[in-house]
């Protein structure tokens, strides 16, 4: 009798036992239902890449082998290669290539130089620091249009702030023509990209700055470092990450901007700020050669392929030296 009893207590038991183990089953194989769930989820971000970038992409890539001209889009002929033997055989663009890695190698420094510092500055204890940090932003928040017709009054070399400020600290003895100069112009944009640049440098690099433990700076100012050995062995390694990525960030946009270049200087006087996406934009809106024109861009597009690949290699020898 207490046998049967205690068979049919532990049926219960056995029960949830076979349950419990087929319910796991269950989840070691999930329905063709729920294997599709997360491409599902996804499939709008795709589907809406694949609409705004690859098939721009795709297309330029096969304008680029065409003869089309702006005022006849849908009416252009095949001819292959012969675009980019064009560009191959272009002095101007090969000095648009140059100008362009010229302007993105500079700038980028500058606005990386001048954002870590600022970074450094801010992270202190000082007096009205959140003011500060909402003042930093404006220039990056500003539209780019609008602070480029503001700085095309600031270099004007008859009533332009920009030279008064100069001549007043001795720097100049008389006003200087700062667009209009094929040696100047250059100087003038980069100033303009690199105050419009470095605020988020700085805030990237601040919120990195804010990440790195405090016992660390501690520990080194117990050991007896001075502050250039602090940055070196604590500051720099624990921000060094965030400032490759951001290094990259403006690799690119330095690669591709236009709206300053454009409205500042139209690419002159002469060539002399006339990057590859300014040469582009004279092709296919002034010489209706939109064939030719997408032909720069996928050079464009190639250049900053090339520029992520030496970025990506660079960081991996980085990192190897580290871990050994």
């Amino acid at each position: 009798m207490s046998e049967s009893r205690r068979s049919v207590s532990m049926a219960p038991e056995t029960s949830a036992v076979q349950e419990l183990a087929t319910s796991g089953r269950k989840h070691e194989r999930p329905s063709a239902k729920g294997r599709l769930a997360p491409y599902l989820f996804i499939a709008p971000s795709v589907l809406f890449l694949a609409l705004t970038m690859l098939y721009p992409l795709l297309r330029g890539i096969q304008l680029s082998a065409t003869d089309t001209s702006l005022l006849a889009p849908n009416a252009g002929s095949f001819i292959g290669g012969k675009n980019y033997v064009t560009i191959l055989g272009s002095p101007t663009i090969g000095t648009a290539v140059l100008l362009t890695l010229v302007y993105a190698a500079i700038s980028v420094a500058g606005a990386l130089g001048l954002g870590l510092v600022v970074a450094l500055v801010v992270n202190r204890q000082i007096r009205g620091r959140a003011l500060l940090r909402s003042l930093i932003i404006l220039p990056w928040a500003a539209p780019p249009i609008a602070v480029a017709l503001i700085f095309s009054w600031i270099f004007n070399n008859q009533y332009g702030v920009w030279n008064f400020l100069l001549e007043r600290v001795g720097i100049i003895d008389q006003p200087v023509s700062w667009l209009d100069s094929p040696e100047r112009a250059l100087v003038a944009v980069l100033i303009v990209t690199i105050w419009m640049t470095f605020p988020i440098v700085a805030l990237i690099l601040l919120a990195a700055l804010q990440s790195v433990p405090a016992d660390l700076y501690e520990a080194a100012r117990i050991d007896g470092a001075d502050s250039l050995s602090v940055f070196g062995s604590v500051t720099w390694p624990g921000i060094r990450p965030t400032a490759y990525v951001v290094t990259l960030l403006l690799t690119i946009w330095a690669l591709r901007r236009f709206d300053i270049l454009w409205v500042l200087t139209r690419g002159g006087p002469g060539n002399s700020t006339s990057t590859l996406v300014v040469r582009l934009y004279r092709e296919a809106f002034e010489n209706t050669n939109l064939g030719y024109a997408a032909a720069i861009g996928v050079v464009g597009v190639l250049l900053s392929i090339g520029v992520t690949a030496i970025y990506y290699v660079l960081t991996r020898r980085v990192e190897r030296a580290e871990g050994e």
